[in-house]
Parts: structure tokens; sequence; C-alpha cells
């Protein structure tokens, strides 16, 4: 077994970036020569963009015209090129080679020039480099603890006045309710063989979700300085079940 933890982090990452193949999420499998399959990519993602957007300039009074974005869990670009229309530049991270390879063919089809994409592993290089940051759906596929270092390296990277919206699953108001439907969930799971073909180890459950504590986010907030933040609360929907979630946005000093 490795103990190293910047190998046990990239670990975690690469399982979880392998395992997101919810239809509701970024890694789902569509027909990429499927025109019309694209436009609805692009179009949810647009749609997304354009509602992120609003609420992190109501938020935190920041514009986002001419930033540089960062994109942690970019995916094939839903939300990174859209976002490409509105800022600088924009940084798109993610941990499956493939994925990245499918994003900037997204970007040569929509004739997007201001982006780049990198593997995730590489996040801590671009601490200074941008003022804006996003990550959507993707921390609840991460061990809490190592997802809180992912976080805490996302707010520190960002330049002073940056801003940020980072979405979390929350730990679950229904404790026991939860505790049913994720060994549900994880013995459907265990032996998924879908898991063979995602590079995982066969009893690596398919599907699994981590949930954050609102008081710990705060407290990293603080220490990079952040004092002020909201939490835009979505309360437990049929999608997410026992869970409940937020999306955290913030502005750096």
């Amino acid at each position: 077994m490795v103990n190293d933890p910047v190998h046990q982090l990239q670990l975690y990452l690469r399982r979880a970036g392998n395992a997101i193949r919810s239809p509701s999420h970024e890694g789902r499998r569509i027909n990429w020569s499927d025109e019309a399959a694209r436009a609805h990519f692009f179009a949810d993602g647009e749609e997304k963009v354009a509602r992120l957007v609003a609420q992190i300039e109501g938020y935190t009074g920041a514009t986002l015209e001419s930033r540089t974005a960062l994109d942690f869990g970019c995916g094939e670009g839903r939300l990174a090129l859209p976002l490409a229309q509105r800022c600088a530049h924009v940084i798109g991270l993610d941990v499956a080679p493939e994925v990245l390879r499918q994003a900037e063919e997204n970007a040569k089809r929509r004739n997007v020039s201001n982006v780049e994409w990198m593997d995730a592993s590489r996040l801590a290089e671009l601490a200074g480099r941008y003022d804006l940051v996003i990550s959507i759906y993707v921390l609840q596929h991460i061990p809490s603890r190592e997802g809180e270092h992912i976080f805490t390296t996302l707010v520190r990277g960002l330049r002073p006045g940056g801003v940020g919206a980072i979405h979390v699953t929350v730990r679950p108001s229904r404790a026991l309710r939860a505790m049913f439907h994720w060994s549900a969930n994880s013995a459907r799971a265990a032996y998924n063989p879908m898991n063979l073909v995602h590079g995982l180890d066969w009893s690596y459950p398919y599907h699994l979700m981590h949930s954050y504590s609102l008081t710990r986010i705060g407290r990293l907030l603080a220490a990079e300085g952040v004092l002020e933040w909201h939490a835009r609360w979505y309360g437990i929907t049929k999608e997410w079940r026992s869970y409940e979630t937020a999306t955290i946005y913030f502005r750096k000093r």
C-alpha cells in the first residue's frame, strides 16, 4: 500500500474522475459524433454558466469580464467553453486524459481558442494565475479530507480580489436514511463490472458520495483570508436523495 499523501490524493481523484458517469453530471457519456447531442450538451452548459455568473456577480459584487478562470473538474468542457465566452482565458483541469482530449476537440469544433486543458495533478502549479475558480459537481466524489485540501489549494491559488463558486454536498440531515441509501448503492455497485472498464478495483464502489461540513469549509476560507462568503442552499432533491447540496460563493481580499 502506498502511503504518500500526494499519491493517495491523485488516486482518489482518478477514481472519482473515472467513476462519474451519472446522466446528470459533467462526465456522462454522449455520442460526440451526434450534432444534436453536442448541441444539447452545450446548451445546458451555457444555461448553467449564465446562472452561475449571475450568482457569482450578485453575491460577490465582482464582474467576470477579462478574468482568468480555473474550472476544476472541467470534464469535456460543458462549463469551461461557455465560460470562455465571458472571460479572457480559461484553464480546465481534469483527471482523465481521454476527457481532456475530448474537451480540446470540443473547443476546436466551437472555435474557442482561449482555453487550455491540464491534468488536475498540476493544480498547485497554477497558484496566482487565476482570479476566478469554479468547481461544480466534483468534490462530492472525493473523500472529504482530501477534498478539503483541494478546496484550500483552489482558494489559496486565487489572486487577491479573486472570486469563486465551489459546489459541495453537505452532511446529510437524515443520517439514518443516508446510511441506508449509501449502503444500498454500495451493495449494488460493489461488484459492478464497469469498474474494470474504468480501471478501478473490482470492489471499488462505482458512485460514491462524500459530504462536507460547512463549518469546516468556513474555517478553511477564514484561514485563507476570506471572511465573507455565501452558501446557496439547494436542500434535498430527487436527484440527490438523502444529500443536501450547496454552492459556496466567496471573494478573496
